[in-house]
This record gives C-alpha cells, structure tokens and sequence, in this order.
C-alpha cells in the first residue's frame, strides 16, 4: 500500500460552486486538483441533489417523493457537514472565497496555461483533464477562453477544437501519445456527457489517463458474448462448476471478451486500454460506466479483463480528502466466537448497500449516518475499504462515530467492485483485498455473486488476512445457499431477488417480514441487502420495533455469521 506524508493545514479556502454550470465547475475542478497537489487547501461545497439527474443511479431514480421526504434533510449541506467534520479533527479555519475567479486569481501560481476543450466533441473533456493534470493546464471553455485569458495572462498551450472528428480517433491519439505519461496502475473511466463535474479534481491532482469508451454494442455475437460472461456467473450450478473445476472458464472468458470486441471499435479500443493498465499491485479503474452501455455491461468487462473499479460518479471533494491524514484508528470491536451462543431463533441482519461507491463514503451513506436512527439498532454499512488509502480522513469520520451496533463491511466484492468468478486472478484479487481490509479493521465481505462455483468458494477461503466471513449476493436469482468455506461462512443474503432490487421501502420490508414468518425451523438466518436509495436505517429501526424479540434476533453481521458458523457445524456433526 503507497505511504502519503499528509500535512494538517491551518487554513482551507471555500469555494461555492454550487451555481456555476459545467464549463465552470471543470475550470474550477481543475484548478482544485492541481492546487491539492500541495495538500489540503482548495474546498468546494456543491450545494443540494435537488437536481434530479444528481439522484440517478443507472436506471433506478430516486423519486421526488423520496428525495425530499426521507433524504433531502441529512444531504442539503453535505459538502459543508463534512468540512465541519474537519475543521473540529484537524482544527483548521475556512475561508470564503467570493468567486471562481478570485480563485483562479489566488492560485494562479499552480497554472502553466490553458486547454481549451471542444464543445463539438465532448470527449475532448478527458483529453483536457489529462493534459491538465500532465502540464499544469486550466481546463477551459471556449467561451471562457477570453475572460480567462484577461484575467490571467495566461497564454493557451492546447486547443482541442477540430483536432479530432470523433471519440475513437480521439483515444488512440491520447493513448499512443499520453498514456505512458500518467499514473501507472491507475486510469479513470469518467463520461462528459452527463455533465457532472464531481471528482475530475481527483482525475487531474494525480494524472490519471482518462477515457470513455462502450463496453458492450447488443446485436450478433457481442450478445453471445454477454451471454457467456453471464453464464459464468449466473448458468446452473453444476455446468459452472463443471467450468471452474476444469479450467474451461479461462477459455470461455477468453472468447466472450474476443466475441465482445467483433464489430465494436469503441470496445475494443477500450478492452486494449483495459488491458494495459499495469498490475501495480492490481490495476484500479475509477468512475462509472457510458453513457451507451450499463453498469452490468462495464463490471462484466473491467472484472473479466482483470480491474477492480472504484466508483466514482459524483464523488466530490476527493483531490481534498486525499490530502488530509488520518486521526482515529481503524478499529472495530468484534464479537468473540467463544462469546456467542446459538439461540433456536430467527437471526436478520441488514446492510446498507453500495457502499463500494466512493459518493457513499462522502455523504454520510446517502446521509444515513446522521440520522438520529443510526446507533439505535444493529445495522451493517458496506465501506470502500480502498479508502484507507485514497481518502484515510474521510474513513476515520466512520470510526470516530462508530457505535456498539454499527459494523462496517466490505462493498461488493472487497477492495473494489468486482465479479468474482469472472476475475481472471481471483486469488490476487482476495489478497490485495484483505491489505486495504486488514489496514480498515474490516473483517467481514460482501461478495457480488450469491452463489459462486466451488473454485471460487475456495478462493474465498484459502485468501489471507482477517477475514471472518462472507455475506453474498447484491441479489439472488432464487438461489440462497449457506455453507462454509473452510473455517470462513459464506452465507448468500436472502433479500432481494433482482427483481425486487428497486422497490420501496415499504415493500421491502413487507417483503422481509414474509420471510421471517415462513414456517420453517429455527435457527434460521435471513441477510437482507437494502438498497440505499429506497430503504434507509430509519425504515429498519421502524420495522425492528414490530418483531417479537422472542423470536427475532436483529443482529450485526458478525454475530451473524459466527451463529451461522456454529449452527452449520453443529448440523455437520450430527
């Protein structure tokens, strides 16, 4: 893991960008990545989420109803609760800058010039971001160009209008001619179209070589290749175990990524990038995935062509958080297998998903964490763990408010978002997880498939460090199998069915009290995955007051899993 000398300041400028358009919030993004190269000095509050494209998740929105009656209270100030954060730990004063401009006035000692983006080709966006984080260069708009220029002096060194006709002509050029130059191990998959500034200060502060690029076009045999990544992961049990055991999955993965390139120049361009980012330990990619393919469609490709993504879709602040160290040790308190006792209960657990998201890690879990709620009843929160190094200050906010019920638990599926039977080196993936785990005290990991082969269960079990168990599945397809792999359990959640992933809150716990009343045997043991932006720790601490405690025993997830444990040995024995 990479040592940072991190220095605490004693003063942090604010910058309001919350009504500034996108042309502005790159030049100010910019700017800021380059000025928190020297630490953490340059802060940016964006406001509220009121606009609706802030609050989309792949095609899930959060509802108007949802957003301004359950979140809309704890998210308002974000950006400002979470400076508050660090002025009271590291005892720094803010100060208001009145403008962009001032801004770009005060630091205008960071700059070497400016590059002028082409409005024509949006994509020239990440060729500006690259050449700003290479050469010192403010990104710009052309209608900015002159104001920019009078107020500075500054003289432009890249003007990207016309130079390229379209994104593929545009990627080749920066690859050949600039990928060597950026950060090794690292890239960033950011797209412009959406028009979302956040986390392209991160971008330029550390010299990411940045692209956008279709991971998958539907039709003829890119559709068979989806197919054979899908099966992979999610075909009959036995086939793929039949797969794994026999080395076959190597070569399926193989010909889908081959088929998924056939008649496909902007996946395959992308595939070719993919490959090249260096193992340094193991190849990072952040953001989200295109404007013209999914979020399934991205993690099929980055997993099976060996990346772990860190998501990054509005993610603010981060050239700022990376800045700062941390002040509070990363400890958890753990239940004693020796301590807990198998009761002939019901045992539930649930976990906040999406923690994987580095926009979780900055708002609180979608605001969650400042709910009067949170404390209050056993709940599991899905962390990035990469953020022991990325953001260790904005880690320790969890941990200085951590409480006897709160466990913090990996996002799927460890140290960045993965598939894991697709990942061609699932071993080395486990192991440089179980780094940033063992650094995070995070012992316990959502796993992205509920019901993996057996290869990869044993993956799951022979990997190093401190893992105590495993809880499975973002969501089922009607398969929930709970076993233990080796000394580790590996339990799938019972909650949701992919079907159900987007339903509302009442739903979902309408839908978790049906299972609690099945008519089967205790013990039993139902893992329950809420979606973070349909059900909230205030919708579990509503329901909890209604179960019989008798019979329901709401649990964190390492009770959980060591009852779970003990529960399958004894089951084992007799």
């Amino acid at each position: 893991m990479e040592k940072k000398t991190r220095k605490i300041p004693t003063t942090v400028d604010l910058l309001s960008v919350a009504d500034l358009n996108y042309a502005e919030r790159l030049t100010a993004n910019s700017l800021q990545g380059l000025v928190n190269r020297s630490g953490a000095i340059l802060f940016f509050d964006y406001g509220n989420y009121d606009d609706p494209s802030t609050r989309k998740t792949n095609s899930v929105q959060m509802t108007e109803e949802n957003w301004f009656g359950k979140y809309r209270q704890y998210l308002k100030r974000n950006d400002l609760d979470n400076l508050a954060f660090y002025r009271n730990e590291y005892g720094f004063d803010p100060n208001q800058l009145s403008n962009l401009n001032q801004a770009i006035k005060k630091y205008q000692k960071h700059l070497n010039g400016l590059v002028i983006w082409d409005p024509n080709l949006i994509d020239t966006v990440n060729l500006a971001l690259i050449m700003a984080g290479l050469n010192n260069l403010l990104v710009v708009h052309p209608d900015q160009q002159s104001q920019i220029a009078d107020l500075t002096g500054l003289p432009i060194i890249e003007d990207l209008r016309g130079r390229f006709t379209d994104r593929i002509s545009l990627y080749v050029w920066a690859y050949e001619h600039l990928f060597d130059q950026c950060t090794p191990g690292k890239v960033a998959h950011y797209e412009p179209a959406w028009e979302r500034a956040e986390f392209t200060d991160f971008i330029v502060q550390n010299r990411l070589f940045t692209f956008c690029l279709s991971s998958y076009q539907g039709g003829g045999l890119r559709t068979l290749g989806q197919k054979l990544l899908l099966l992979l992961i999610g075909g009959p049990l036995g086939l793929r175990n039949i797969l794994f055991n026999t080395r076959l999955d190597h070569i399926f993965r193989t010909i889908a990524l081959w088929l998924l390139k056939q008649g496909a120049p902007e996946t395959r361009l992308g595939f070719r990038i993919q490959r090249a980012v260096e193992k340094r330990p193991y190849p990072t990619i952040f953001g989200w995935h295109s404007d013209r393919d999914d979020e399934l469609a991205f993690l099929l490709a980055i997993s099976a062509n060996g990346l772990r993504l860190a998501p990054t879709f509005l993610a603010s602040n981060y050239s700022f958080h990376s800045q700062l160290p941390p002040k509070v040790p990363f400890k958890q308190h753990y239940h004693k297998e020796s301590k807990v006792l198998l009761e002939e209960k019901t045992y539930l657990t649930f976990t906040l998903s999406d923690g994987d998201q580095l926009t979780l890690m900055n708002t609180a879990e979608v605001g969650n964490w400042r709910r009067p709620e949170h404390g209050q009843v056993p709940f599991n929160w899905e962390v990035q763990p990469l953020l022991a190094e990325i953001a260790p200050a904005l880690l320790g906010y969890y941990y200085r408010n951590l409480t006897d019920h709160d466990m913090l638990v990996a996002g799927p599926s460890g140290a960045g978002y993965v598939i894991p039977p697709l990942v061609p080196d699932l071993p080395k993936y486990l192991a440089e997880s179980a780094h940033y785990c063992d650094a995070a005290d995070i012992r316990i990991t959502t796993s992205y498939t509920s019901n993996p082969p057996g290869r990869a269960l044993r993956n799951h079990a022979r990997a190093p460090g401190n893992f105590l168990g495993f809880i499975a599945g973002y969501f089922h397809l009607n398969q929930t199998p709970m076993t233990m792999a080796d000394e580790r359990p590996f339990v799938s959640y019972s909650w949701p069915h992919v079907s159900q992933i987007g339903w509302n809150a009442d739903q979902v716990l309408e839908g978790v009290r049906k299972l609690i009343e099945a008519n089967e045997q205790p013990p039993r043991f139902i893992a329950c995955h809420l979606f973070a932006y349909c059900t909230t720790i205030a919708d579990v601490h509503q329901f909890i007051q209604s179960l019989d405690p008798q019979k329901i025993k709401v649990v964190r997830a390492d009770e959980f899993l060591i009852a779970a444990k003990k529960y399958m040995k004894k089951e084992k024995r007799q």
